[in-house]
């Protein structure tokens, strides 16, 4: 395992790197998160598997610049750290945010991703593929709203380390969630505003930037691009919900390649922290097939 900070542009990213002779996998987090959120899934692949994992700009201890949130902006960081490398091309493993990032690197650099699994990105917010069910005008109000409410939250800042992982821990003891890899996540994640401060390593001006972009991603125009082999996973909840199975069956049609995996009782994002074992074991099986 190495850790090393690379230069993409004009910010530095942070990656670590598990060296192998096999194919490269980028794990990609969810957002809020960092690359400590995989320690449960790296010991699965990581014998079979050269890993790279990396802190998204704005997150973790990479850089954390006030715009550039867009999925291709970060997608274009992604492929900074494969240049850099000298990984020509790689699987994508991606949660949430990163699921996106990986579909815009799918759709985007056809050449570089020769597959695509994603935990997240199954649907659009708004349209065809969208599980908006009003009108776009009452849609637009709705994402007016939600900026504006960001815009008011202000940022807690905690004396030390230990009373920022303290106060998380009272967020996650409410599902009954707490154990010791969530806790090594909000440790590392703990941001030193200045001497005496910390606060969460992913700041309002990001949020705020990456969420403006969000409400207008339409997914369908990236799936319609994809061509690599896709494994979409989604958690339980969406495979209760009639119309959501719809839409994700929907953007599978459009890829080339596209296949849909339930994984039961899964939890999105935070599976893969509670428990990595089945998301894991079903992602080996569809690289495994591709060879």
């Amino acid at each position: 395992m190495q850790d090393m900070r690379i230069k993409v542009g004009t910010i530095n990213l942070q990656v670590r790197e598990y060296k192998n002779v096999g194919d490269a996998i980028l794990f990609l987090h969810f957002g809020g998160s960092n690359l400590m959120m995989w320690q449960r899934a790296i010991p699965y692949f990581e014998e079979r598997y050269h890993l790279i994992l990396a802190d998204l700009r704005g997150h973790g201890k990479s850089d954390k610049p006030r715009t550039g949130y867009h999925i291709d902006e970060m997608a274009s960081d992604i492929i900074g750290i494969m240049d850099y490398l000298g990984i020509e091309e790689a699987h994508v493993i991606g949660s949430s945010i990163g699921a996106e990032i990986g579909l815009s690197l799918a759709a985007d650099y056809p050449e570089k991703i020769k597959s695509l699994s994603c935990e997240g990105a199954l649907y659009s917010e708004f349209g065809p593929y969208g599980l908006w069910e009003g009108t776009e005008s009452a849609f637009k109000d709705y994402t007016q709203k939600r900026m504006k409410k960001m815009k008011e939250i202000s940022p807690q800042v905690f004396p030390s380390i230990d009373a920022f992982v303290d106060e998380r821990k009272k967020v996650f003891e409410k599902y009954g969630w707490w154990n010791e890899y969530i806790e090594a996540v909000e440790r590392y994640d703990a941001f030193n505003v200045e001497e005496g401060q910390y606060t969460q390593s992913w700041g309002k001006k990001a949020r705020e930037d990456y969420t403006k972009h969000y409400f207008e991603y339409r997914f369908e125009e990236y799936y319609k691009r994809v061509k690599c082999p896709l494994l979409m996973l989604p958690d339980e909840g969406m495979l209760e919900n009639e119309r959501a199975k719809e839409v994700m069956t929907g953007l599978r049609d459009l890829s080339v390649q596209g296949q849909i995996a339930e994984i039961s009782g899964w939890v999105h994002p935070y599976g893969w922290l509670l428990g990595a074992d089945k998301m894991s074991e079903r992602i080996l099986s569809f690289l495994e097939e591709l060879k």
